[in-house]
Order: C-alpha cells, then structure tokens, then sequence
C-alpha cells in the first residue's frame, strides 16, 4: 500500500509502508557506499551503413556505450570484424563510408565527427563542426571524400573533407533547432535538410547559396516533421516523424507518391536494377518502390504474401549477387536479406558487441528490490539487494517516471507517453505484464515524467511532445479506469514534479516546451490540485525567474520542500508562502535533481549536479556526503539511498552512468524526533531554538517531557543535568542553558 509517493525529477523518492518482510542485505554499513556494479549490457544500434573494407562487404553500425562504439560486420558470414571506440562520446546517430573509403561518424553529446580507416582499423577524432552543438544526424557521403550532415540544437548543416576539413553552411530554417537528416546530390552540388520540430525540407544550392522550403505548403511547420530523406533514382523519399511517406521531386517538391508509411531509418540505396528502392512500411513488412513507374508496395514471397523483415530497418545495402541486406531494429542486432532474383529471404543475427547502458531512471520497490531501465535502450532490470545480482526482466521502453501503489508499479514510457502497470508479483510477460493503461501522445505529451499515488488515484505529470507547449497533469483512478487529463494546467509549461501533502496534490512545472521549441513562460510555478479531480486550486511563482521546480516532497516539518534551479525552498502549504530558501551546493542540471525525506532520522537528502546532500530539517546546514557521480536518487523502504554513477561532460551532458550504488544513512537514536522550531518544556516555550545534539537525537528529544516523572523536581533536575552537558559539547550557551532550565521549572511536567 501507499504511505507517501513523491515525484523528484526523473526518479522517484517513494516512502511506503510495507506489511511483508523485507529480505536481509548484505554490507549495509551506516555512512558507506556500495557499488553493485553495471546493471545490464545490452545493445542499442543507432544505425548501420552498408559499405566495404579491403574488397569485403561490410556493415558499420554505430551504437550506444561507454564510451559510443562503431562495430564493423560481416553481413554475409555474419562475423564481429572490428570494434572501435568513440571516445568522449556516448554513442552516435550518423555514420557514412566516404568516396575515398574513410567511415565517419557523428556523435552525441559531444557532437564531434570521428573517422574509422577501415585499413589500419584506427579511430581520429577530428572534433566539432559547429560550435555550441550537442548531437550530429544524417552523415551522407559527397563527392571527392568529403561528407556531409546536420546538427543539434542549432539546425545547422556542415560537411568535412580531408583537404578542407570542416565548413558550416549555417542554420537551414530560422528559429528551428533540429535538422534530422540530409540527402546530397555530388553532381549537382545540391543537399537538402531535414528539419524539426515544425516540418520544413530545405534544399541547399551549395554554388548559389539559394535555400528553398520544398516541402509542400500544407505540411510545412507540422508536427509531423521530415525525419529521414535519401535521394535515390532523381526522387527524394521523406519519411516523416509520424512514419508518413512522401516522394517528392526533389526541385520542385512536387509529390510524386504519397498515402503509405515507412517504418524504417529511411530507404535503400537505388538498387542495382536501376529501378528498385526498398523499405520497411507496415506490420514492418519489406516494400519496394518503382522510380521509373512510381508505383509501390510490398515485396511478396513465391506463395503471395508480403516478404517480412522481422522489424524496422536501420540501414539498407546491395552485397554479392546483388542481394538487399539491412540491419534490422536496434536492440537485438536482427539483420534481414532479400534476393531479388529468386524471392529468397531470410531473417538472422549479426554479432554487434553488446555494452555497458546508462541507466535511465531507479525506482525502489515495496519489496525492497532495485528496479533500473536503460536510457534509449528501454531494458528493465531488478536487483536483489541481498544476493548483488541483478536481472534483466525485459524490454519496457525508455522510462521517463516510475511510481507505486499499492504493490504494482506505474510506468511512463517515450516518445508515445505510454503510461504501464506492473505488477512485480506475476511474471514480466512483455505487452501482458507490464500492460498498457493509456497513451498520453493524443493529448500531446510524449514524456509522463512525474507520479504520485493517493487512495486509488494515480497522478502523472507530463511534458508536450515535439514542437509543442503546455504539459499535463493526469489523474488516473485503478480501481475504475476512469482517467482525466488536464493538459495546459499551467499556461504553456510542463508537470515534472509531483507531492502529495495533506489533503492536496502539489506539483512543479518547467518552462520548457517539447522538443524543438524555445519557451513562452518565463518562470516555473508551484500548483496545488484536488486529489479527487486533478483541478487546479491555486499557483504560485516560489523562486522567481526559476526555470523549473525539478523536485517536491512533503518535508518532516510539514511544510513543502522544493529545489528550482539548484535553490532549495520552503513553502508554507496553508498560506502558500515562502518561509525559506537557499543556495546548496551544486548548479541545477534539471530534471535530475532530486529531493527525499529519510524518515529513520528526518533529514532531507539530495542529490543536485552530482552532489549527495544531506540537509538539516532544524538549522538548514547541509552536509556534503559525496561531490560527485550521484544522479537519478530513490530510497528503498530501509531508508537506504540508490542512485547511479555518471560524468558530466564540458556541455553538461552526464554520461558513463551504468553503474548503480547504495549509500546507507547513519543510525538515528531518536527516530521520529521532535522537530518543532523552539524548545519546547510541556506548554512552556523556552523561545530557544531547537537543534540537533547528536546520534540524531534533537534537544527536544532529549528533554523527554513527555516521560512519566516521579515529581516536578526530578524533572528539572534531569534538563538540568542535560542542558549542562549540551553546554560542554557546545550545543548550547548557558544562556541558552538557562533559558531552557527556567522553562522548565515554569512547567508542570512531573
């Protein structure tokens, strides 16, 4: 059952009130640091580029590590040929053989260009392109070795030859931060770019510098962006965000064929016919397209049925005799190939080396285990505390939120705002257990980042997709189904943080829009909701000019704790005051910040830019317990701390965090102490103010009031006796001693 869920940035801090015995652990030594290790080696393939190396058909496909790593495959014999690291990188979205044979790839969160010599089998990096950038997409290959490609957030496209090196052609569309993918025509001198969040196809004229929007009026600045191009048989094929396909003239833009989807990373080559373009469309089918016809449709086997590929495509290529191959999907190392000659296909494995995955979100469960799913990947995990061994239960989807009630687990899942219940009792069947409740992209959010639980209610917070503004706050009821999303709650920002205090939902927003968008608000709010309805009641501005309110907890004093751009407040839930905040160490890193109140002994912990802070709920003062490599905070129901491991690179970005660790708080000798602000003797206030003496014991605790006494003056003798020993420890002054002792005797105790 629930006792307390409290959303804290992308993790959860969940304080629950368990029945069931809770398994032994090993080493849980008050004040230290466990590291269990990586949790999951799994295998994220971005995508794959069909070329050669020495005469040898190969396939380069740039994957997901620590760091990023291009894998060179044998297609054919289906053998692991070289494994080169990225380093400094955490994987890439690019890769392309040049005409001169060199691979390039293109990186994130670096964003820097890295070129693999397939001869010597040695990696260069040859750094950025463009300054300012976090992620590289569309590599293409030019004429004379040089190539080509787009960038993260500033939309630009650049290219690199050995002979020139890098050259930036400049934003393609004003105001506008993705450009997803390109095309290039050598002959021509002619690229075209991709752009997102709100639709355009630019082509570029690299001998005038004329740029013109191709993409038909209709479509342009939709939400449904031009997400992968290739230039094939003097057509463009565009596969938009939502998998629509268009073929256009690639001048005019005119529409050569519409009314079909692909589902793979764009298109094949012109295949050797001359004729032939391949693709993934529906149910991830093969099709194929006719450029002197423009006709379509699905490749079909010797009996008449559709040719399937086993998933999505993410790289195309021609081999020997002609045959199609392509890597299929990205997290098993599936390929697929097809003879056009005899109608042959077949579905098999190559040997891309699986790695070590950042964890993405930790969420503690009721029963004590560890629950991690790997960023992009999408992998669940579980880790048994006790024995140190984790398991992977399966693919769920990149989980944003994780949140609890009553034993099942409640998960929100990219880029489709999936929200899944799991029940941790029953076998993880995927699509059965977890099981979808709802998507949440309908309503326009792609990330349901925030949870909390109350009753028999469900509250997530979310974020607008792509190119959109206003998040939402949904309220889902388990035991009737009935679900009310609430989206633009607060104008134009979204829900990232969620608490449950008293009576009341609170939740914090973010500035931020989707993806793709510069903010229209200019400062993040405080809102408080009906648990029964999920509507708005009141807001409030806690930190002005603060771009988001990362993490809420109901904190031990009863008042809402918050952190906004790495500021801790206080708010005073009857009166929605302010009554305190601070700087604490570190700077804000977003939705990685995190709030959790330990209720073994009171204290508030963060973790906040890689710190591991410990807070006073008394004076404030706070304690640096680690001052790195801690992000992404849960505790578990023994007040224990996990979080993962991670390095924060020149651009912000945190990265190699695979690893997860325990931290075990200090013993508490008075748990659940007396937090009021002033020493308190009976009803007496001594107007001195409270504070902690040591072992976790406050001087309230220790004044032991509410004991049984035999009279009045063993009372007072014994805050005597207390108040004399807390003056020789220099808790207290004697002034303050003799305040206390006077309460004391004013009071009626004993």
């Amino acid at each position: 059952m629930i006792g307390r869920i409290v959303r804290s940035g992308l993790a959860l801090a969940v304080v629950l009130s368990v029945t069931a015995p809770l398994p032994a652990q090993a080493a849980e030594t008050p004040g230290t640091v466990t590291d269990f290790g990586v949790q999951q080696t799994a295998l994220t393939v971005f995508e794959s580029y069909y070329g050669s190396a020495g005469g040898r058909a190969v396939a380069y496909g740039v994957q997901m590590g620590s760091p990023g790593v291009l894998s060179v495959v044998d297609p054919v014999t289906r053998e692991l040929v070289d494994t080169a690291y990225l380093a400094d990188s955490s994987g890439a979205w690019g890769i392309t053989q040049a005409t001169d044979g060199t691979v390039y790839a293109g990186s994130y969160p670096n964003a820097h260009v890295y070129a693999y010599d397939p001869q010597t089998r040695t990696t260069t990096d040859l750094g950025a392109p463009v300054a300012g950038q976090t992620v590289l997409y569309g590599l293409r290959p030019g004429a004379d070795g040089r190539i080509y490609g787009g960038t993260y957030p500033g939309a630009h496209v650049f290219s690199y030859s050995p002979s020139e090196g890098f050259r930036d052609y400049g934003s393609m569309f004003p105001g506008e931060q993705y450009a997803v993918d390109v095309a290039v025509d050598p002959v021509r001198d002619v690229i075209w770019a991709a752009i997102g969040s709100h639709g355009h196809l630019v082509r570029l004229d690299l001998t005038t510098g004329e740029k013109r929007d191709i993409l038909p009026a209709a479509l342009q600045g939709d939400a449904s962006y031009p997400y992968d191009i290739n230039l094939a048989g003097g057509r463009l094929f565009v596969k938009r965000s939502k998998l629509e396909a268009l073929v256009l003239d690639p001048d005019s833009g005119a529409v050569l064929a519409d009314g079909f989807t692909i589902s793979s990373r764009g298109t094949s080559p012109l295949a050797p016919d001359g004729r032939s373009v391949y693709f993934t469309s529906t149910s991830n089918q093969l099709w194929r397209y006719d450029v002197q016809s423009d006709t379509y449709g699905a490749v079909l086997t010797s009996s008449g049925t559709p040719v399937a590929a086993g998933g999505a495509g993410i790289g195309f290529g021609f081999g020997p005799g002609d045959r199609l191959y392509a890597t299929i999907g990205n997290y098993a190392g599936q390929a697929f190939s097809y003879d056009p000659a005899t109608g042959a296909s077949e579905q098999y494995r190559l040997p891309f080396p699986p790695q070590a995955l950042d964890i993405n979100s930790i969420s503690a469960g009721p029963d004590g285990r560890i629950y991690t799913n790997l960023y992009i990947n999408g992998n669940l995990s579980v880790l048994n505390p006790a024995t140190g061994t984790p398991a992977n239960l399966g693919r769920l989807g990149q989980a944003d939120g994780f949140g609890w009630l009553n034993g099942k687990m409640y998960q929100g899942v990219y880029p489709y705002g999936g929200v899944l219940e799991y029940d941790p009792a029953k076998p993880y069947v995927v699509n059965t257990n977890p099981r979808e409740l709802f998507r949440l992209q309908p309503d326009g959010q792609n990330r349901p980042l925030a949870f909390a639980g109350a009753g028999t209610k469900v509250y997530i917070g979310s974020t607008p997709d792509y190119g959109l503004w206003g998040g939402a706050l949904t309220v889902y009821d388990v035991r009737t189904g009935v679900r009310t999303t609430r989206r633009d709650i607060v104008a134009d920002q979204g829900v990232i943080s969620l608490a449950v205090l008293g009576d009341r939902l609170w939740a914090g927003t973010t500035i931020g829009g989707g993806g793709g968008t510069v903010p229209k608000a200019t400062e993040a709010k405080v809102f408080t909701a009906d648990l029964a309805t999920g509507e708005k009641i009141a807001e409030y501005t806690p930190v002005p000019g603060a771009n988001s309110i990362s993490s809420l907890v109901a904190g031990p004093d009863g008042l809402l704790w918050g952190l906004a751009d790495g500021e801790l407040f206080l708010l005073d839930p009857a009166t929605g005051a302010v009554v305190h905040r601070q700087d604490i160490p570190g700077r804000a890193s977003g939705v990685q910040d995190e709030l959790i109140v330990n209720s073994a002994d009171e204290h508030v912990y963060a973790s906040l830019d890689g710190n591991l802070l410990q807070i006073d709920p008394l004076s404030k003062q706070v304690r640096v317990l680690r001052d790195t490599e801690t992000y992404r905070l849960t505790q578990d129901p023994r007040g224990n701390l996990w979080f993962r491991n991670g390095v924060k690179a020149a651009n912000g970005a945190v990265q190699y965090g695979s690893h997860l660790l325990r931290y075990v708080p200090e013993p508490d000798s008075c748990v659940g102490s007396d937090l009021r602000a002033h020493i308190t003797v009976g009803d007496i206030d001594s107007t001195v103010v409270n504070r902690y003496a040591g072992d976790g014991c406050t001087v309230n605790d220790l004044i032991r009031d509410e004991a049984d006494w035999p009279g009045h003056g063993a009372f007072v003798a014994h805050v005597a006796q207390v108040t004399d020993q807390l003056v020789r420890t220099k808790v207290l002054t004697e002034s303050e001693k003799d305040a206390i002792v006077a309460a004391a005797g004013r009071s009626d105790v004993g």
